[in-house]
C-alpha cells in the first residue's frame, strides 16, 4: 500500500442530501460503539465526484445516519461509504477510521443542468448495484461552507477512536432527484425519507485534516 498521510485537499463537484432520519433509523444504521446513542439531529447522504485528491481522483457515495453522545461529546459517523479507489480506501481507514468499501461509480451527464449517478460493486464475481438516482440542478448560485452545518465525525477502526473535524467552501445550486434506486443489501434505504434540501456543490474544496487518535481500551 503506498501510504498518502492526512492532511488532504481534495476538489471537484458532488451532491449533499440533508435529512433528519430521527434517532431510530440513525440506532438502526449505528455502528456498534454508538448502538442506542442517537439524539436529535441532522443526517445527510453524500455522492462525490472528487477530480483531484492527494490519493487522485475518485468517486464517495456516503451515509451519516445522525448524531450520537459519544461520551461528553456530540458527534457524527459515516456508517457506509463506497469509493472508487483502493489508495482510498486504504488510506481512508488507515488516517481517519472511515470504514471505506471498493465500488465502481458512472457519472454520466443528461445535459448542463441534469447528471444521472450509478454506483455497483463486484460481488460473487458479477456486477450488482448499489445506488442509482437522477440529478436536475437549479440556475442560482450561493456560497456553501461547513461552517454552517458542521459534521464532526468519530470512527472506530483497527481498536483506535479517530476524531476528525472536515472543513469545506464551493458554491452551491438547489437539485431535485429522480430515479432513485437502492439495493438494500448493500446501503440504507432512502426511499421512506424525504431530504430537506439537495445542494449540488460544484466545485468545492475540502480539507481533511489528521484526525485525534486515541487507543481503545478494551
Amino acid at each position: 500500500m503506498t501510504d498518502y498521510p492526512a492532511p488532504w485537499t481534495l476538489r471537484g463537484y458532488g451532491y449533499i442530501l440533508l435529512y433528519r432520519f430521527g434517532t431510530s433509523f440513525a440506532n438502526q444504521q449505528a455502528p456498534e460503539f454508538l448502538t442506542d446513542h442517537a439524539i436529535p439531529g441532522f443526517g445527510s447522504v453524500m455522492l462525490v465526484n472528487y477530480q483531484t485528491s492527494d490519493c487522485g481522483p475518485y468517486g464517495e457515495l456516503l451515509v451519516i445516519p445522525g448524531k450520537y453522545q459519544y461520551h461528553q461529546e456530540k458527534k457524527h459517523t459515516i456508517s457506509k461509504i463506497y469509493v472508487s479507489s483502493q489508495a482510498s480506501v486504504e488510506n481512508g481507514r488507515k488516517n481517519w477510521g472511515i470504514p471505506k468499501e471498493l465500488a465502481q461509480f458512472n457519472f454520466e451527464p443528461q445535459s448542463d443542468k441534469s447528471e444521472k449517478v450509478t454506483v455497483t460493486k463486484r460481488n460473487n464475481g458479477e456486477s450488482s448495484p448499489i445506488f442509482e438516482a437522477s440529478f436536475k440542478t437549479g440556475p442560482i448560485p450561493f456560497p456553501v461552507s461547513t461552517r454552517l452545518l458542521p459534521f464532526p465525525l468519530i470512527q472506530h477502526w483497527d481498536n483506535k477512536a479517530f476524531r476528525t473535524t472536515f472543513s469545506g467552501t464551493g458554491t452551491g445550486r438547489f437539485a431535485t432527484m429522480t430515479d432513485l434506486n437502492i439495493n438494500e443489501n448493500f446501503f440504507p434505504d432512502l426511499g421512506r425519507f424525504k431530504p430537506l434540501a439537495i445542494i449540488k456543490v460544484d466545485p468545492f474544496a475540502i480539507t481533511f485534516p489528521a484526525a485525534k487518535i486515541n487507543k481503545l481500551t478494551r
